[in-house]
């Protein structure tokens, strides 16, 4: 780890494992697709991730670790985030539902109800729905 990653504040810390675990869904099937990398790429300038960091995060995003987040609310706009990755041009695959899985459990969503948050989210129709839409979707799902 070098000076400059002891320095970092914790805001910039959650955007680059945010971006991180966007790559990860992206790369699940082994490609990053070019809209989806135009996505990346728009997602890296919003939270000023340098070129050098873009580069090393899409080469080994599994060496960023996920944070998890203290809130559920921020927990729920970043997997909606990671829903719109596995939208921008297809239907959720087989393997990026299950880095979806990993991610959820990541961010600190109760791990009996991953599967069903998980599940719910891939019914939802990512690209139509609204934040406060989806945010009700999930709270609901997230019930005990």
């Amino acid at each position: 780890m070098g000076i400059s990653d002891l320095y970092m504040s914790i805001g910039l810390k959650r955007n680059i494992s945010h971006f991180a675990n966007m790559v990860k869904v992206a790369k699940s099937d082994k490609i990053i697709t070019p809209h989806e990398l135009e996505l990346l790429k728009k997602i890296a300038k919003a939270y000023n991730i340098s070129d050098k960091k873009f580069k090393k995060i899409i080469k080994s995003p599994e060496k960023t670790p996920t944070l998890a987040y203290l809130d559920c609310e921020e927990r729920i706009e970043r997997f909606y985030d990671l829903l719109k990755m596995v939208s921008v041009d297809h239907k959720p695959q087989t393997k990026e539902i299950s880095v979806l899985r990993r991610i959820a459990a990541g961010l600190a969503f109760p791990i009996q109800n991953v599967d069903k948050i998980v599940d719910t989210a891939i019914q939802i129709d990512i690209i139509n729905c609204d934040m406060d839409t989806f945010k009700k979707k999930i709270l609901k799902a997230n019930q005990f």
